[in-house]
């Protein structure tokens, strides 16, 4: 498998799955905590990652993403991830 072949499994079956979750709950929380800045603030920027991530899907759609792309896109997960990890 390629590394735009596993971006977009991992987009697909992960990534965007838990972004679609992650923003979910930040909207129930934010139904009981209208006036939370900080909530609005982080559900905007949970909206803008998910917006980023379909782009790439589409640029995949459309075979204009290019291997190294693909592969700095797949680092910047695995860092997000053992940035989690750490916390």
């Amino acid at each position: 498998m390629n590394k735009i072949e596993e971006l977009e499994k991992l987009l697909r079956t992960e990534v965007l799955i838990q972004l679609d979750e992650e923003i979910a709950t930040i909207k129930k929380f934010l139904a009981k905590q209208k006036d939370s800045q900080d909530l609005k603030i982080e559900l905007d920027y949970m909206l803008d990652v998910k917006k980023y991530y379909n782009q790439v899907i589409s640029y995949i759609e459309k075979k204009i993403l290019s291997e190294e792309d693909a592969v700095k896109i797949l680092q910047d997960l695995e860092d997000m991830t053992d940035d989690e990890d750490d916390v």
